[in-house]
Parts: structure tokens; C-alpha cells; sequence
């Protein structure tokens, strides 16, 4: 349950929160995690553990954060000498995968180290104790969680100064494919919006991430495409015009 004053959080369409709840782990608890049609944060308030995400195997401690998309299943479990606490909200919208985008958050790198001494962690306990308190994720709790976002957002962006002009072009353009997969976008539109050459955008994707541009944004849409297969009852024709492409095929 997620409404105030009439007003439901789960159906903003910008920023939608569906759950959230903190947990002190048994030793021996393991968690095989149903697949979500929304987004997942873990934050880690104490203790430490391991996650596991598309054969990926992550260990985590104190002031880690850790995502798993929609669409995907996720293995984690605490370590057995210092079991960890951590708190979780489920959220979507229109505006998620630019804010993912643009921390730096995705199915490949899905941890988030929170570099200024815990700063997420009053804000994640907050969340948690507005939740419990109510029993609902109301206005007050949106708002709790748009401020994490923000520090999140603030913080990754310190980190781009560091980044090359090569990387910097890379992360714009995969930014700008995921915003605008659904449309009839090629990769020449791609160039042209960061002002760059196809063949530059081309060499350096291969150079960087050992991939085309044009193999990246098929590959981001079949993931799109297959989230749709999973979580919804439309058909593969109308996926595919959701996906950018008017043959179904």
C-alpha cells in the first residue's frame, strides 16, 4: 500500500515507489529474488555479504549499494561471521533509467560505493523508519528518496572530472541511446547529437567497450524487449514498435 491524503506514490509517472523495508539477516539466509517489473536498491547499513547478478559475483560490506534491474533475478546471501543489514526500495518511472544513467548504475556495473562516510545511510534509515512508521510509502518518503538520488547524482558527477574525453563521449552516447531506443534512431543521430563523427563514435566504442555502437543499442533493446516478454501481456509486434522496429521479425 502506497497513498496519502488520496494521492498514490506507485503511479507518478517521473519517480514511482512500489516498496521498501530493512532487514537484519540470519547467517544462514539466502535470497533467490523473484524478477521485478521495477527497479531494486540494496543500501548496506552494517556487516557485509555477497551478490550475485548475471554470473557476476560481487562482495560487499558497510556503504555499499546494490541494483538489480527489472526484468532480472539477483542471488544474494550474508557472510556468516558478520551478517549485514540493509535497507531496500523498489522504484520506476519515466525519469529511472536517466537517473541510472547518469550515476553510473546499470546491469553491468550495479554497485554503488557511498564514498562520503555513509552520507546515504541516515537518508536510507529515514526511508526505512518513514515506511515502518506509516506502512505506507507516502509523499514524505518520495521525497526522502528523490534526496538520495540527488546525493548519488551530485557525487557521480564529481567523478566525471575524472573521466577521459573518450569516456565522456562514450557515456553520452549510451546515455542518449537508452533515452531514445523507441524511436527509429541510427547510429549517424547518435553522432550527430554529441556533435561527433560516426566513425570516431565507432572506434572509440570498439577501442573502450570492444563493441559497435549499432551492436550496443540492439543489444539494449532486446533487453528492453525482453522485460516486455516477461512483465507484460502485449504482443511481439507491439513490443517490437515499443522497441524502435516496425518489423515485428
Amino acid at each position: 500500500m502506497n497513498s496519502i491524503d488520496g494521492l498514490f506514490v506507485a503511479n507518478f509517472t517521473e519517480l514511482s515507489l512500489y516498496e521498501c523495508g530493512r532487514e537484519k539477516c540470519q547467517p544462514d539466509k539466502r535470497i533467490l529474488m523473484d524478477i521485478k517489473p521495477y527497479h531494486i536498491f540494496h543500501y548496506v547499513l552494517y556487516g557485509s555479504g555477497v551478490f550475485i547478478l548475471n554470473a557476476k559475483k560481487y562482495f560487499l560490506k558497510k556503504g555499499d549499494l546494490f541494483y538489480v534491474p527489472p526484468g532480472y533475478t539477483a542471488q544474494y546471501y550474508p557472510d556468516a561471521n558478520d551478517p549485514w543489514i540493509y535497507v531496500w526500495i523498489g522504484f520506476n518511472g519515466s525519469r529511472s533509467d536517466d537517473y541510472l544513467s547518469r550515476i553510473g548504475l546499470s546491469l553491468d556495473q550495479p554497485i554503488y560505493h557511498d564514498a562520503k562516510s555513509l552520507e546515504l545511510k541516515a537518508l536510507f534509515n529515514d526511508l526505512a523508519d518513514k515506511y515502518n512508521h506509516s506502512k505506507y510509502l507516502t509523499l514524505e518518503s518520495l521525497s526522502v528518496f528523490i534526496s538520495i538520488l540527488y546525493r548519488m547524482l551530485i557525487s557521480n558527477r564529481k567523478k566525471d572530472v575524472l573521466l577521459s574525453s573518450k569516456e565522456t563521449h562514450i557515456r553520452m552516447a549510451k546515455q542518449f541511446m537508452e533515452n531514445n531506443f523507441q524511436f527509429k534512431i541510427k547510429i549517424t543521430d547518435v553522432a550527430n547529437a554529441l556533435s561527433l563523427s560516426p566513425n570516431y563514435l565507432a572506434n572509440i566504442f570498439k577501442e573502450q567497450l570492444g563493441t559497435s555502437p549499432k551492436e550496443y543499442l540492439i543489444e539494449y533493446r532486446m533487453q528492453k524487449a525482453s522485460q516486455y516478454l516477461i512483465n507484460s501481456t502485449m504482443s511481439v509486434k507491439e513490443i517490437a514498435s515499443k522497441v524502435g522496429y516496425d518489423n515485428a521479425l
